[in-house]
C-alpha cells in the first residue's frame, strides 16, 4: 500500500496541507480542500502531489511554487490569489498517509519540532554523529549529486512528455472543432527512380 505524503482531511473534506504551520502560528496550518477546485486544477494539484518530487519534499509549498497549473498559472500563486488557501488550526486536519491511517497534523507537527531541536534523545549513544555526517558527505558527495541530477532530468523529462500530450490532445481538440485549422496534406514525396 502506498504512503501519501501532505494529504489529509479537514473534517470530511479531503485536503492538502500546503503549510504545516503558519509563521508565529504554529497551532495553525494552510490547506486546500480539494473539492473547491474545479476538475482540471484538481486533477494538476493531485499529479503535483503525488510526483515524486512533492513525495521527497517535507514542504510541498516549496515544489507548488515551481510548479503550474495546465492554464500556465503558478500554482502556489493561484491558491492564494483564489483564496483557496485555507487557515485552520493543526489539530482539526488529520493526514491520512494511507486510507486506513489517520494522524492529527499538529502530532506531527510536534513530533518534527523534536527532531529539528534535538530533543529526541539518540537511539545509539556509541555513535558519533559528526564522524557519520562526514562519512556521508564523502561517500555521497559525487554519487549524491548525479543522482539528484538524474532525478531532476526524470521530472524535467516527465513534465515536458505530460506537455506534449497535453499540446497534441488540445491540437487534436482544436482540429475536431475546425478541421480547416488542421494542416494540409501535399501530394507527398515523389516516387523513387529505380
Amino acid at each position: 500500500m502506498a504512503v501519501l505524503k501532505h494529504v489529509g482531511k479537514y473534517g470530511e473534506k479531503p485536503c492538502v496541507v500546503v503549510f504545516r504551520e503558519v509563521p508565529n502560528e504554529t497551532e495553525n496550518c494552510l490547506i486546500v480542500e480539494t473539492t473547491s477546485l474545479d476538475d482540471q486544477k484538481h486533477d494538476d494539484l493531485m499529479n503535483i502531489v503525488q510526483s515524486l518530487e512533492a513525495q521527497e519534499s517535507n514542504e510541498i509549498s516549496e515544489v507548488l511554487s515551481r510548479r503550474q497549473f495546465s492554464d500556465g498559472s503558478n500554482v502556489l500563486n493561484d491558491l492564494h490569489f483564489t483564496k483557496k488557501l485555507i487557515k485552520v488550526a493543526s489539530n482539526l486536519v488529520f493526514l491520512t498517509p494511507t486510507p486506513t491511517d489517520k494522524i492529527a497534523l499538529s502530532e506531527v507537527n510536534r513530533e518534527i519540532q523534536k527532531i529539528d531541536t534535538g530533543s529526541n534523545p539518540p537511539l545509539n549513544t556509541e555513535v558519533n554523529p559528526d564522524v557519520v555526517m562526514q562519512e556521508q558527505q564523502a561517500v555521497t558527495s559525487d554519487s549524491g549529486m548525479a543522482e539528484g541530477l538524474l532525478q531532476q532530468a526524470e521530472l524535467i523529462e516527465g513534465d515536458a512528455k505530460a506537455m506534449m500530450e497535453d499540446a497534441a490532445a488540445k491540437k487534436a481538440k482544436a482540429y475536431e472543432l475546425d478541421p480547416s485549422l488542421a494542416p494540409k496534406k501535399g501530394p507527398g514525396r515523389p516516387p523513387k527512380q529505380s
